[in-house]
């Protein structure tokens, strides 16, 4: 069952001389979908981009140790460091107290934020946050042959053997989290 309401306003009732003796003019489109679960997760659709949301239902939540390799060269400039910030945010509000992080950027030099990976708690999050804030875009990213990505990935997984987290347990779950537009801005 369905109840449909239309109240259009004056101006959209006023006639148009170009069109025949109808009152009301162009067309009516209803657009529904139907109540249900929703165990497909959700689908946010802006401008032509998309994101799907998904986590399985009645799963144990575990801790999560993350490193964040942020891409801040040339590249990067205006909406694209803008949407990075605005994802980085997002991500550290959702971060639990029992999670771990840390942040390394890059141009055409790597930056590491902390020297071990630190708990997400109030005080670590709002710090985090105030840096993510000062992001901007700028050097370059040399084009790198696989040699120096392999580096490059090299020291990033070198992150959990030098990083020690404190409270570490046996089902917490490493991850890193690459935000980048993957545009070579020099080199060969």
């Amino acid at each position: 069952q369905a109840h449909i309401l239309f109240k259009p306003t004056l101006d959209q009732q006023k006639k148009n001389s170009e069109l025949d003796e109808t009152l009301l003019n162009g067309d009516f489109v209803v657009r529904y979908d139907v109540k249900r679960e929703a165990t497909a997760g959700d689908i946010q659709i802006v401008n032509g981009y998309f994101v799907h949301y998904f986590a399985p239902q009645e799963m144990p939540v575990f801790p999560k140790n993350v490193i964040f390799v942020i891409d801040r060269s040339g590249s990067m400039t205006g909406r694209k460091i803008e949407q990075t910030r605005d994802a980085l945010l997002k991500i550290l509000q959702d971060l639990r107290p029992e999670d771990h992080f840390t942040f390394i950027t890059f141009n055409n030099k790597v930056v590491e934020w902390k020297s071990s990976l630190l708990p997400a708690t109030e005080e670590n999050v709002a710090s985090a946050a105030a840096l993510v804030e000062t992001l901007t875009a700028r050097g370059g990213t040399p084009t790198t042959s696989a040699y120096k990505a392999s580096q490059f990935l090299r020291l990033v997984s070198d992150e959990w053997e030098r990083k020690p987290v404190t409270g570490q347990t046996e089902r917490s779950v490493s991850m890193i989290i690459l935000l980048t537009d993957g545009q070579p801005t020099s080199g060969e």
